[in-house]
């Protein structure tokens, strides 16, 4: 059901016992919301153990998809938090080799990296347009990896072995809403399915 909440005086104790509590258990203590009930505030924090300096999670997400559904793109805007010009400057950020650049495709097996900090902030802060992925891991408590496969049909063997070789954790399907489902999408989703 509903939580009534507390009053204002009341909710600010509240909070203090709890992350006095969570500090000496050496717990990280993250307010989720906070609103207003019907007697005063309430509110959800998260408690999770403290990662030590060193440590940080990583989760690997292959990136699949029909050519021109947009995975570097996508990618591009999400790893170095600019949105794309509407002609490609995104998933030039990602590109590799010239004939990637002058097509537009991928057509090799591509990492990028997204950090996220205890609280849950983006760490990610290109300089000059490059990741400096070492100070992005000193800095993370989670890090996503994201495997930016091939979308095209003559490329199916360097994503299969992207799909493969790189362990992903998730397959993320990635379909373009200007054509629905077409061409490799249903090739790449029983891939995914497949290697589970």
């Amino acid at each position: 059901g509903d939580r009534p909440g507390l009053k204002d005086e009341d909710f600010q104790a509240s909070v203090a016992t709890l992350r006095s509590i969570a500090e000496c258990l050496d717990l990280e203590c993250v307010l989720l919301r906070e609103r207003n009930a019907e007697e005063g505030k309430a509110a959800e924090f998260l408690l999770r153990k403290r990662l030590q300096s060193e440590d940080f999670m990583e989760v690997r997400v292959a990136v699949v998809g029909n050519v021109d559904a947009g995975k570097s793109t996508l990618l591009g805007v999400l790893t170095h938090g600019e949105l794309d010009n509407g002609r490609g400057m995104a998933r030039q950020k990602l590109f590799r080799h010239k004939h990637e650049m002058e097509s537009g495709r991928t057509s090799s097996v591509g990492n990028d990296i997204l950090g996220f900090d205890a609280s849950g902030g983006v760490v990610n802060k290109p300089e000059h347009g490059h990741l400096d992925w070492i100070k992005i891991c000193e800095e993370s408590a989670k890090v996503i990896t994201f495997i930016d496969l091939a979308g095209h049909e003559r490329y199916l063997k360097t994503t299969v072995f992207g799909m493969t070789g790189h362990a992903p954790d998730f397959a993320m399907l990635m379909i373009g809403a200007n054509a629905g489902v077409i061409g490799m999408t249903k090739e790449h989703l029983g891939l995914a399915l497949a290697l589970n």
